[in-house]
């Protein structure tokens, strides 16, 4: 990967998570501590983003659909099977209450 190409989509990748937190300060739940929420949803998108990226790679390389992603509509559509469950399971998490434990023993 070129390095314009690296510190491009690192850029992008803090301004999402930059924009995110006015997101988790509005849909996180009102036991869930905001910092926590939010470590919640960068963890999991990153997580879950990372796992689906890698498995759809792999599967475009394996169904020889690689070459298809140089193409505006076939790469739209890979991103969204990327990014969206991600977004959504991180979003789910985040809005879950804290659990509650009781002190050990």
């Amino acid at each position: 990967m070129e390095n314009g190409t690296f510190l491009a989509a690192f850029l992008v990748w803090i301004a999402f998570f930059i924009l995110a937190i006015p997101l988790v300060l509005r849909i996180r739940h009102p036991d869930q501590r905001p910092f926590a929420a939010y470590l919640i949803f960068v963890s999991l998108f990153t997580l879950i983003a990372g796992i689906l990226f890698a498995l759809f790679s792999w599967l475009a390389v394996v169904m020889d659909l690689s070459e298809a992603l140089n193409r505006l509509f076939p790469a739209i559509v890979f991103l969204l099977l990327v990014f969206a469950p991600a977004f959504l399971v991180a979003i789910w998490q985040a809005r879950k209450p804290r659990l509650r434990r009781p002190p050990p023993g």
